[in-house]
């Protein structure tokens, strides 16, 4: 490959990161905080984009159905979780690898997601939220998923600062780090499980996808939101398949989370694999700047939509 086109592929901050990293201490390599899902509008975006796309492909009728849900990677905040309970949801697992959230904070964002779901403010999606994923026809609060009863959000936004507190409370909310070691306690039990740009820095996909199918009741659904994308180590959206094994080992050492590089027909693969029957698949489409032939990921086995698809919501329901 030539010197000119490496440029383009990998920037030079990741990588003098990633070179730095083997000089200094572990306590010093990684910082708390993730740079996510802190802001109110985000969270409540985010949760309702899910919820309408189940709604549309079939998978719930009613808010009413998801009782008890489950968030992979929650991030900085547990905003995308309490806008699930404010929805009528009675239990929330977080579930991580590293503990980034922090109580002042999900108090104050529960106070904005209250005043959001009263005035049914509509899905942000312009300026900042105009790249948020997955997409919608319609931004409008979508009132039909809803039943008055649903919305009594005062009464439910109380519950959810007691739960926060860890006080009685008539919900439950659990963060629970490291996620992976836990699967044995919520077997056959969650109605729901989502992640927003989660799983794309999850390293053994199929492990995951299994782990989730074990923790759902029969009929349960997933709902995962999937950046493909090579995030700020390239300028070109898909740059990461292009760089070889050697280089890549450079770029991910010292990071909290790696990039597994998995296209979306190996998520496709590993979710059809752990036994759930896939429902609905929305794609994002980019534009394919590099030669097919000079990919360098050779074991994963890429297919001709893998290139022209940068992120997709994929949800999938436990048979």
């Amino acid at each position: 490959m030539h010197n000119n086109t490496m440029k383009m592929l990998i920037n030079t901050r990741p990588l003098l990161r990633g070179i730095i990293s083997y000089l200094l201490p572990q306590k010093y390599r990684n910082r708390k905080g993730t740079g996510g899902s802190s802001s109110a509008e985000y969270c409540y975006s985010v949760w309702l984009r899910h919820l309408v796309h189940l709604y549309n492909s079939g998978l719930i009728t009613n808010v009413t159905e998801i009782k008890k849900v489950a968030e992979i990677g929650p991030g900085d905040s547990l905003g995308i979780g309490i806008a699930a309970l404010l929805s009528g949801a009675q239990e929330y697992y977080a579930f991580d690898i590293i503990e980034h959230a922090n109580l002042a904070g999900n108090i104050q964002v529960a106070d904005k997601l209250c005043n959001f779901f009263k005035s049914q403010l509509e899905i942000p999606s312009g300026k900042e939220y105009g790249n948020v994923n997955p997409p919608l026809d319609n931004y409008n609060f979508p009132s039909h998923i809803f039943s008055k009863n649903d919305l009594n959000i005062r009464q439910q936004a109380e519950q959810i600062h007691l739960a926060l507190l860890k006080k009685a409370s008539t919900c439950k909310i659990e963060y629970i780090v490291p996620w992976d070691k836990i699967d044995h306690l919520l077997v056959g039990n969650l109605d729901l499980i989502y992640s927003q740009a989660v799983m794309e820095h999850v390293t053994d996909i199929n492990k995951a996808y299994s782990i989730m199918y074990k923790w759902l009741k029969k009929g349960g659904i997933i709902s995962h939101q999937i950046d493909f994308k090579a995030h700020e180590l390239s300028e070109i959206w898909n740059g990461h398949w292009y760089i070889n094994d050697a280089l890549w080992q450079i770029l991910m050492h010292g990071r909290k989370y790696i990039i597994n590089r998995l296209p979306l027909s190996s998520h496709i693969n590993a979710i059809s694999e752990a036994g759930f029957a896939i429902k609905n698949v929305v794609p994002v489409l980019n534009n394919n700047e590099l030669r097919t032939d000079n990919i360098k990921i050779k074991k994963h086995k890429f297919n001709e939509e893998d290139f022209k698809i940068s992120s997709a919501l994929i949800q999938a329901v436990k048979q």
